[in-house]
């Protein structure tokens, strides 16, 4: 944690790029990179993060900024890599794994996930395999080229790919939120479905509820980063 140094938070255009200013300072990545941003709106997002901050600088409190560090830090270096690690995930899908019993949580997956497996078909010609159960099963090898090529290669994309894969525990869904064909919302609800319908049935648990409303706002605040590219 370090103090406040700046008053002021501004963003600006430079060399075909944004930037966000602290006072007259340039914002510069944790490894020291210049901070060039593709367009105002995403720059602005960072700029509104520090110029949110109190006394005390919070880096926890600056989601938006660690994911732009991230992409231009580290992802940068390896797209392939990271476009492959994120089109893993399609292959141990939670949209593939449905529940066995009761009923009412059977259909209530079939009804909620079913369009998303139908849209991700048609959208990136893949096959899905679903199946009852944990048991792992096969999926078609050529799903990972197909996924990894619907990532693409742009570092600061790819970084919201693979945070919100690993946050989903779906490839579909998070390329669902990023192409906007669900919302951050719907996003949630569909990953979080089994939980919801756990508290649908037997009631609320406050530290399970903390939980969950924290990972709806990291959805939401990725939908917003994407939004913004």
């Amino acid at each position: 944690m370090a103090k406040r140094f700046y008053e002021t938070v501004t963003v600006a255009a430079r060399d075909a790029a944004f930037i966000v200013l602290l006072d007259t300072h340039e914002l510069k990545t944790p490894a020291k990179k210049p901070m060039r941003l593709p367009n105002a709106a995403l720059a602005q997002l960072v700029a509104d993060e520090w110029q949110a901050q109190g006394d005390d600088i919070m880096p926890d409190s600056m989601p938006i900024m660690r994911l732009v560090s991230t992409a231009l830090d580290r992802v940068v270096d390896v797209p392939t890599e990271t476009a492959e690690a994120f089109a893993a995930y399609v292959m141990s899908d939670l949209l593939c794994y449905r529940a066995e019993h009761p009923e009412k949580l059977i259909e209530k997956q079939a009804d909620s996930w079913n369009p998303l497996i139908d849209w991700a078909k048609s959208r990136f010609d893949v096959s899905l395999v679903v199946t009852a159960g944990i048991l792992p099963v096969d999926q078609p090898p050529e799903n990972l080229a197909r996924f990894a090529s619907a990532a693409g290669e742009e570092p600061l994309r790819l970084t919201a790919l693979a945070h919100l894969a690993a946050l989903l525990g779906s490839a579909i869904l998070s390329l669902a939120l990023a192409e906007a064909h669900i919302s951050a919302r719907q996003a949630y609800e569909l990953a979080f479905l089994d939980d919801l319908h756990q508290i649908d049935e037997w009631g609320m648990d406050e530290e399970a509820q903390a939980r969950l409303n924290k990972i709806e706002l990291e959805i939401a605040t990725i939908a917003r980063y994407l939004s913004a590219l």
